[in-house]
């Protein structure tokens, strides 16, 4: 087992990451919380995989309860926290109680938010079970839920006393959720390191493949990359934005299928490829560059109907995401691959330019 720290100036902590490793997660709480109260925020499905193995090596010292969520970006509704306090307050969970999220992205933002607010805030440890989750939102503090105008519009930065990752349960996931984890995980080849864009374009297919020995080196590395840039910017005053290369886009194409029907990841590998046009037309980037940039994403495949797509409509999505300031749109463009330039005013004309062509592509 790996330690990673993210070493915030107020709340450090660390990042363990492991195949096989979850009989062995009671052990590690106990050194870091005495926290007998334990709410475990999971969804069913994972909890009938993976909920005994974890659950077995607490004693009956412990008031443990675990709460179901649904599955999918539809989770993450006001009402759906809400329950979650009730729950707590039945079961009269008190200040000094602990939070295990117990799942992927989803469950992790709605999990963390509730930690964050209830009672003004209890303790929280995340265990990713997908690669995005791995890679990504379980590490860095970002917890939230969506609003009807937008995704991720209600939320806080909330970190965890540890976050604590088992390559082994990416075993289980459906190849859709390999594809959804490779969007974040490539991001950080394309913008901070160039060798590991280079691993990825070697090693794509052993990923979907679902290789451990590479999937635990993908989420080694891309944990040290996101662990790093948190040091640096934990807030997302500047750096911190790098992040979200593509996402802007992406989010866009969220919200455009209603959060059903594309998940978070491959929207971030279309938002991505829109990015590098975006880039591209702005020369930016040289075409070779381009070309990788492009084959790469496409290794991953990622199928949806373009016909119903509105180049206005998604500009309009476009101008609701968080990064937007002063109501103009900051996009995150390459400058080559492993570098990266924050564009703060994006023209309106370019996006739509953009949308044009990414709709045109077959």
């Amino acid at each position: 087992m790996k330690t990673i720290r993210v070493n915030l100036k107020n709340n450090p902590y660390s990042i363990y990451i492991g195949s096989n490793i979850l009989g062995r997660f009671a052990e590690i709480l106990s050194e870091h919380s005495k926290a007998k109260q334990i709410a475990v925020i999971t969804s069913k499905n994972i909890f009938e995989l993976y909920g005994q193995k974890l659950l077995q090596n607490f004693d009956d010292s412990y008031q443990l309860k675990v709460l179901f969520v649904p599955q999918g970006e539809q989770a993450k509704r006001s009402r759906q926290v809400q329950q979650l306090y009730t729950d707590l307050l039945k079961e009269k969970f008190e200040r000094d109680s602990l939070i295990i999220a117990f799942g992927g992205g989803v469950i992790g933002d709605l999990a963390g938010f509730a930690a964050a607010t209830y009672l003004r805030g209890v303790k929280l440890v995340h265990i990713p079970t997908t690669l995005l989750a791995q890679v990504d939102s379980s590490i860095g503090g970002k917890v939230g839920i969506n609003h009807p105008l937008g995704k991720n519009l209600i939320g806080a930065f909330y970190q965890p006393l540890f976050v604590f990752s088992d390559v082994s349960l990416l075993q289980s996931l459906p190849d859709e959720e390999i594809r959804c984890g490779l969007g974040e995980v490539i991001k950080y080849g394309f913008i901070l390191n160039k060798s590991f864009f280079k691993y990825l374009q070697e090693n794509i297919e052993k990923t979907l493949k679902k290789d451990e020995k590479t999937l635990l080196y993908l989420v080694e590395v891309s944990a040290r990359e996101k662990a790093e840039v948190v040091r640096k910017d934990e807030k997302e005053a500047g750096l911190r934005m790098a992040l979200n290369f593509g996402h802007t886009f992406g989010h866009a194409l969220e919200r455009a299928f209603e959060y059903s029907g594309i998940k978070h990841g491959e929207a971030v590998i279309l938002g991505m490829q829109c990015a590098l046009i975006y880039a591209h037309d702005e020369n930016c980037i040289t075409g070779a560059e381009y070309k990788a940039g492009i084959n790469l994403l496409q290794k991953v495949p990622v199928k949806i109907k373009k016909n119903n797509l509105a180049p206005g409509r998604l500009l309009k999505y476009m101008t609701l995401d968080k990064k937007v300031k002063d109501q103009k749109i900051r996009l995150v463009l390459l400058e080559k691959i492993g570098s990266y330039s924050i564009k703060p005013d994006s023209s309106a004309d370019k996006i739509i330019k953009t949308w044009k062509k990414f709709i045109a592509e077959v």
